[in-house]
């Protein structure tokens, strides 16, 4: 790639997460990081650079998620490949090779999820039962501490939410 495509790329690339979620409709679910990271205070937040969505049609949302990306560049920067998993589709930077979205057929019927800001997000009680479903599988030992991290991080917010909620309570029986 030569010098102005990547300075177009690292001047735009900001804009990625505007325009992923300009693409993702009314009845694809985000989950994963970004699910978490919806609900939780900063302090709670992983730090993370792609999407990952449940869809019925995950090739064509990827497409439509890359052509959005090349639009706004001005200039093929995207690609969309499937992924190692069966039903996945990856949207990738072609200037870094990172992924920015990850579209997938759910397995069945699309989780329960909960609207946050105009946006489907997977409810915390799947992602909580995902990751410890993870844990005892040996095979997907690689994604053992991010799950085991995510269980914490869970954990952690229920426990101070709960604590929100009983302060409010007892403010209002007070006053």
């Amino acid at each position: 790639m030569n010098l102005r495509r990547a300075k177009r790329y690292h001047v735009k690339k900001q804009d990625i997460p505007h325009i992923v979620e300009g693409t993702i409709g009314r009845k694809e679910v985000i989950y994963g990081a970004r699910a978490l990271n919806a609900r939780f205070p900063d302090w709670l937040d992983k730090h993370t650079e792609d999407y990952d969505v449940f869809s019925h049609t995950p090739r064509k949302d990827a497409l439509q998620t890359e052509r959005a990306l090349d639009t706004h560049f001005g200039g093929d920067y995207f690609k969309t490949e499937p992924a190692l998993h069966k039903g996945t589709w990856k949207v990738k930077s072609k200037q870094t090779g990172q992924g920015v979205a990850d579209f997938t057929k759910p397995e069945g019927k699309m989780p329960s999820s909960t609207w946050i800001r105009g946006k489907r997000y997977v409810n915390l009680g799947w992602m909580e039962q995902r990751a410890r479903k993870v844990l005892k599988d040996p095979e997907s030992k690689y994604r053992h501490d991010k799950d085991r991290d995510a269980i914490d991080r869970i954990q952690l917010y229920k426990k101070e939410s709960g604590k929100g909620k009983k302060i409010k309570r007892i403010a209002r029986m007070i006053g």
